[in-house]
């Protein structure tokens, strides 16, 4: 559908409504008065009201031209802003993008993007799903998700991925449990030690970890109760029903029941996470978002 008339005449109008002198309008404009009179006046007959009250001394806006300004500015900012916006997403630098994270990611990973975002990206819509690793993937694949914080998965075709995140493990105990205040502890101190640990639920991902580090060392735990998120170890953990191994940034949730001890643990057991993207050649706003994500988590 055409429009009767034009984004000139708009900005014309404006100017002459502005100044209520069509002297100093067309000044203003950098044209002659001829041509800016001419198309005030086309203007008029396109929406087929008076927007001007002329008499040779003096130039005033109708009612009709009172609110035919309002409209008119606005529109122009509207268009100016969607001109905005249509190069700022050629560039990369606004639009919108779904990121999904595995839960872990919450207490450090996503803050640091989300606050990095703000303040590089303004003009970015960024919507935030916590989602296990294996539903990351499928979204990724189906492109309903752009951006995956995800786990290391087992299967993933074609999928582009990159680790971003890496944190060690500490030991999560009760306040007054004796591994709380031994001196020296060590991992050999967990053995038939009543232990909270992850479960295979939804990816087991972190169970792989754990156990896989524990069976190395020999070491077997009385595993008391197997839970699927750090969050649910660390008010077990918190109630005195055990210890538990938790990635690192756990220490951001304040228990007043929990005490963190750091062990000498090889370089190898740490929490991951990588990033991942679809299988397509990413767009210019998923890759400008991918590269904030990775220096926000690389400071």
């Amino acid at each position: 559908m055409s429009s009767p008339f034009e984004m000139n005449q708009l900005r014309y109008f404006v100017a002459v409504a502005e100044e209520l002198n069509f002297r100093r309008a067309a000044r203003r404009l950098n044209i002659t008065q001829p041509p800016l009179s001419r198309h005030i006046n086309l203007l008029e007959h396109a929406i087929g009201v008076r927007l001007f009250d002329r008499t040779n001394r003096s130039v005033r806006l109708t009612a009709a031209g009172e609110r035919f300004l309002f409209d008119a500015i606005d529109i122009l900012k509207r268009a100016e802003a969607a001109a905005l916006f249509a190069r700022q997403t050629e560039r990369g630098e606004s639009g919108s993008i779904v990121l999904g994270f595995v839960p872990s990611a919450t207490l450090e990973v996503i803050p640091r993007i989300v606050l990095r975002a703000r303040q590089q990206m303004p003009g970015l819509s960024l919507t935030l799903r916590e989602m296990m690793s294996y539903e990351q993937i499928e979204g990724l694949m189906a492109g309903s998700l752009e951006i995956g914080l995800t786990r290391l998965p087992g299967r993933r075709p074609n999928l582009i991925l990159r680790k971003v995140w890496s944190e060690p493990f500490v030991l999560a105990t009760p306040a007054n449990h004796p591994l709380a205040t031994k001196v020296g502890i060590s991992v050999s101190d967990l053995h038939d030690v009543d232990f909270i640990g992850y479960s295979t639920e939804r990816g087991g991902f972190l169970y792989e970890v754990v156990q896989g580090y524990l069976n190395s060392e020999g070491v077997t735990p009385r595993t008391v109760f197997s839970v699927a998120q750090s969050r649910t170890i660390m008010a077990l953990v918190d109630a005195g029903l055990g210890v538990g191994l938790v990635p690192r940034s756990n220490q951001c949730i304040p228990m007043a029941n929990v005490v963190f001890r750091q062990m000498p643990l090889p370089d190898s057991f740490q929490s991951d996470i990588y990033m991942a993207l679809g299988p397509k050649e990413p767009a210019p706003l998923v890759a400008r978002v991918a590269q904030l994500v990775t220096e926000a988590l690389a400071d």
